[in-house]
């Protein structure tokens, strides 16, 4: 099931304690599957699926996406360490990343993770295509901004 398809964008600006996802402003197409809808037989480990992409207006978040996966989590309510991120790259060179975030330390409240990019697995590519033929063919809930 769908829960966001559509561009997420952000400011470059503090709006509370935590840091923007980065000091200039971007956006990103963002797509947000709930992957447990309706199958009460299968239990994910990693229930969500996150795929997004550069819109190629603004800072660019893929050398680093730990802020950016944060900051999405924090709007849509999701456990970072539960979702499969996937970074879209198109043409000339289509191509899927996978963003592994593994947990290393906390300090009080704040978590860190080392981040790992691979190529997706058979099974995950599966995932990603069969997700991505159920797609909307237009955005249909308004942009987050944060």
């Amino acid at each position: 099931m769908e829960v966001f398809n559509g561009i997420y964008s952000w400011d470059g600006k503090r709006h509370g304690p935590e840091e923007p996802i980065a000091w200039f402003a971007g956006s990103y197409y963002l797509q947000i599957y709930d992957l447990t809808d309706g199958d009460e037989k299968l239990r994910y480990l990693k229930p969500y699926l996150c795929i997004y992409s550069e819109t190629g207006d603004g800072h660019s978040i893929s050398a680093h996406p730990e802020k950016f996966a944060k900051q999405v989590c924090n709007d849509f309510s999701l456990n970072l360490e539960r979702v499969l991120w996937v970074e879209q790259f198109t043409p000339p060179n289509p191509r899927y990343e996978v963003i592994a975030f593994s947990r290393t330390s906390e300090m009080a409240d704040r978590l860190f993770y080392q981040i790992q990019k691979r190529p997706p697995t058979e099974s995950e590519l599966g995932l990603i295509k069969k997700e991505l033929q159920n797609i909307s063919p237009r955005i249909l809930k308004k942009p987050q901004t944060t």
